[in-house]
């Protein structure tokens, strides 16, 4: 039961998704991966009666929403080829609207490989951004950085020279825990310092005050 409650809230969200970019008038012509912490939910701009699609992992939830946001039904199909998932779906009709699948993700880097040479959109999990070359960074460095809101957009609108496209992303927090880090450690490393040199004179004034009492005893 827990199970479903799961996959019924994913598919809402799909859904939802779906039509607020539909709805807002968004006029990007290319794949969207929405990602979140577990998952990733991925539009395609759909223009056709049918559609084949290549995927580098196997997914069984797609949604096709029709530009008036209607769930369409659809006919698909895959084969697995060399590494990869080839869909081939079919629609009843000639559609303009968006498909919607979701993709696992795992930590905190994402890897997309290129199979068209179409624009491509990477939404980073809300209060997660890149470019921090000691915390992460996105390769190849996008076309367009946007932050909106509380979440960091990545564009890259020529694909044609790009085999893939990989994204490490940390929490907005991160650098200042990182400063904050590197000050505790170098006010450390200071205290310690400190001890040694003192530990150092302390040892000399011990040896000394030796070597005069030595010194005393022989007279």
């Amino acid at each position: 039961m827990y199970d479903y409650l799961i996959k019924l809230g994913s598919w809402a969200i799909i859904a939802l998704t779906a039509i607020c970019i539909i709805s807002s008038g968004s006029q990007f012509n290319g794949t969207t991966y929405h990602l979140g912490e577990r998952e990733a939910l991925v539009t395609v701009p759909v223009n056709a009666s049918h559609l084949n699609l290549t995927l580098f992992e196997k997914t069984e939830n797609m949604t096709l929403i029709n530009d008036a946001g209607k769930n369409v039904s659809f006919n698909s199909s895959y084969r697995f080829l060399q590494g990869d998932y080839i869909y081939n779906l079919t629609f009843a009709d000639h559609v303009t609207g968006m498909l919607n699948y979701t993709m696992a993700v795992q930590g905190q880097m994402f890897i997309v490989p290129i199979r068209e040479p179409v624009p491509q959109r990477i939404i980073l999990p809300e209060g997660f951004t890149t470019g921090e070359r000691s915390l992460g960074i996105a390769r190849p460095e996008p076309d367009e950085f946007i932050e909106d809101g509380s979440r960091s957009i990545l564009i890259w609108n020529n694909t044609t020279e790009i085999a893939y496209i990989e994204v490490n992303y940390y929490r907005k927090s991160a650098p200042q825990a990182m400063a904050i880090i590197m000050g505790i450690l170098g006010l450390t490393g200071l205290v310690l310092l400190a001890q040694y040199y003192m530990s150092i004179r302390r040892l000399r004034a011990a040896r000394m005050e030796m070597e005069r009492e030595a010194d005393g005893k022989r007279r």
